[in-house]
This record gives C-alpha cells, sequence and structure tokens, in this order.
C-alpha cells in the first residue's frame, strides 16, 4: 500500500508565495485591490523582539567649517527602545468539504505539481484576510467568541494607538470620534473627518509632501466625501495609483484608501452598524513583523531553512482534507506622533 506524503512548503517558500503577496504596493493584473496592508512595513527577521529604527526628516545639519582639521558629526538618525514582537500562530484543521477544486484529490494522489499551485490561492485569500483583521483590529485580551473574524491573535494597530493616545506620545487634539450615523447620507460629516485629521496632523507631517501621507477610512466615509463633492458641485480629485484601473480619490491632495475589513469588523465589535474609522499617517509607518525561517521540523517548531510552514494531506477514514500552517506575527507603529485618527464614538 503505498503512503502519501502530506504536500508541504518551506518556510521561505510560505512567506514568499502566502505573506509578502498580501503586503506588495502593487495589485497584480490577476487580483483586486484587497486592502491596505501594502502601506504597512514589512519586517522578515523578527524571531522574537526587534528593535525598529527611526529615520526622521532631518534639518539644520549644515555648519560652518573652521580652520581645524576637526569634523562634529551630527546624529542624523538613531535606534529608539520602541520594539515589535511577534507571537508564535499556527492553523490546523479539518476541511470537510471534499475538494479544495474540481480533481484535487486526484492531483494530491498522483503527486501533480499542479495541485500547489491551484491551493495555493485558497490559503492566500485565508491568511490575507486574518492577517489583516488582527493588523487592525487584534486584541490579545478580546475573550474568544463565535466570530466571522479573527481579532485577537495578536496586537493591531488601533490597540497601539489606543495604548500611544492614552500614554501622550499621540497629542491629544490628533485623536476624536465619529458619530454613529451611515455617513453615506450624512457626507458633511464625511468631510468633517477628513478636514479634522488634515488640521489636527503632527506640525512636522505638515512639511510632509501629500504624496508620503495617506488616509485610510471606512468605505462610508469616502462615499460621502464623494457625495459631499458632487452635491457641491466640486469634481473628485482622482489620482491613478495601480496600473490595472485602481483609482484613489484625494483630500488636499493626500490619497484616500479605503480598507474593505473595518466596516463590517467595527459592526461585529462593536455591536452595530454605521460605526467608522479614519487614519491619517505617513508611508511605512505601521510595521507588521514576521519570522520567515520560522516553521516546524521534526516534529517541534522553530527556525531554520529547512522549516515548513504548511502541510496539507487528505484522510480517506472520514473524506476530508487537513492542513497545518505556522508563523509569527505582530504589529507595532514606528512614529506614533505622525498618527491622527478618528473612531467610534462610544
Amino acid at each position: 500500500m503505498t503512503i502519501l506524503q502530506p504536500f508541504s512548503i518551506s518556510s521561505l517558500q510560505f512567506h514568499e508565495s502566502i505573506i509578502i503577496p498580501a503586503f506588495q504596493d502593487l495589485v497584480p493584473e490577476t487580483m483586486p485591490f484587497t486592502g491596505t496592508l501594502g502601506e504597512f512595513t514589512l519586517m522578515d527577521n523578527v524571531i522574537s523582539k526587534r528593535d525598529i529604527i527611526e529615520i526622521r526628516r532631518m534639518k539644520n545639519i549644515l555648519q560652518r567649517r573652521d580652520a581645524s582639521c576637526d569634523l562634529n558629526y551630527k546624529k542624523v538618525a538613531g535606534t529608539t527602545n520602541r520594539r515589535i514582537t511577534v507571537d508564535e500562530l499556527y492553523a490546523a484543521a479539518k476541511h470537510c468539504k471534499n475538494e479544495f477544486y474540481t480533481g484535487c484529490l486526484k492531483d494530491w494522489r498522483n503527486q501533480d505539481p499542479l495541485f500547489g499551485n491551484k491551493i495555493l490561492p485558497w490559503f492566500r485569500q485565508a491568511v490575507m484576510t486574518d492577517v489583516a483583521s488582527n493588523a487592525y483590529f487584534g486584541d490579545i485580551e478580546r475573550i474568544d467568541s463565535p466570530s466571522e473574524w479573527s481579532t485577537n491573535k495578536y496586537d493591531g494597530i488601533f490597540k497601539w494607538i489606543a495604548a500611544y493616545y492614552a500614554a501622550g506620545a499621540i497629542p491629544e487634539n490628533q485623536g476624536f470620534s465619529i458619530p454613529v450615523r451611515d455617513l453615506r447620507t450624512s457626507p458633511q460629516t464625511a468631510v468633517n473627518v477628513l478636514q479634522n485629521l488634515y488640521d489636527n496632523q503632527h506640525p512636522l507631517m505638515r512639511s510632509l509632501p501629500p504624496a508620503e501621507k495617506y488616509f485610510t477610512v471606512t468605505q462610508s466615509v469616502l462615499d460621502g466625501y464623494r457625495k459631499w463633492l458632487k452635491n457641491t458641485g466640486q469634481a473628485d480629485t482622482i489620482i491613478a495609483n495601480y496600473a490595472n484601473g485602481v483609482s484613489i480619490s484625494t483630500f488636499e491632495g493626500i490619497p484616500i484608501l479605503v480598507e474593505p475589513l473595518w466596516e463590517p469588523i467595527m459592526a461585529e465589535v462593536y455591536g452595530g452598524p454605521n460605526r467608522n474609522a479614519a487614519i491619517l499617517t505617513v508611508r511605512g509607518n505601521f510595521v507588521y513583523g514576521t519570522d520567515k525561517t520560522y516553521g516546524e521540523m521534526d516534529g517541534e517548531t522553530g527556525n531554520g531553512p529547512d522549516s515548513t510552514s504548511l502541510m496539507v494531506w487528505y484522510e480517506k477514514k472520514d473524506l476530508s482534507w487537513y492542513f497545518q500552517m505556522f508563523l509569527k506575527a505582530g504589529t507595532q507603529i514606528a512614529l506614533p506622533e505622525y498618527v491622527s485618527f478618528a473612531v467610534p464614538e462610544q
């Protein structure tokens, strides 16, 4: 009797085929725009903890040269004690559907190389959704309960914003709340949200070109803003952000990006519809950390070039597919003071 080996890919292959596509900053022709993770900085070598290096735009660095041979070197960049920490995650599930795609069992039994190419998109979409939901709304203190969304596997950006705002790292005037209402029917409120974020951005952010900053908003904020433009007879300023036709609206020249997961997740987290949020920050300010060498090795998890991050196999006894998946994940904000935010009114 032939014993079929599970389909598996190494941790490095898993990182390249599953994780990196979620954070790519260009949308390929074969894939629709799916979110804003492309604006994150991806750190792929965080085994446990790692310092984040702040590189700020500097000024006043020119000095007069005197007659001596000595040069006075000014410090232009340095590390802080802000660190990103990653948590070990895994997925071990029974996929009760008989097939990932038509003919997949036959391909697996024949060890057809096409099997891996055809099932990876299924895992890529599943992982991308969970990564995005936790990257923004993750809170490890949130109690596990039946939920459509994964939001308690590691701390996400909104939890970091709340912590930095409470500690004073984000100035008080840079945070405010949005009334609970459908902004599609209240376009002036949507404009006020964007205007407040813009007006209350950190003074050092004002000198940055608009292209180095971006808004992330719920779909309702953008819909309300576009309706306000139409109602007031103004044209929507559009920039072509992606080669395959995705168009981006702007406010004061700053791109407005919609995160499609925000509205449905906030409806679940806050217990009702019409919850909205918006953030203004600089590109790359949000950091996602992982370890591209982490996986399973000889029955244990660890780091190494021979580790395995994804295994898939079929059990004939219960006519089901099984898979195991291993990864590390965590988020952080490099420059909290470069964040203006609006969250749902409590």
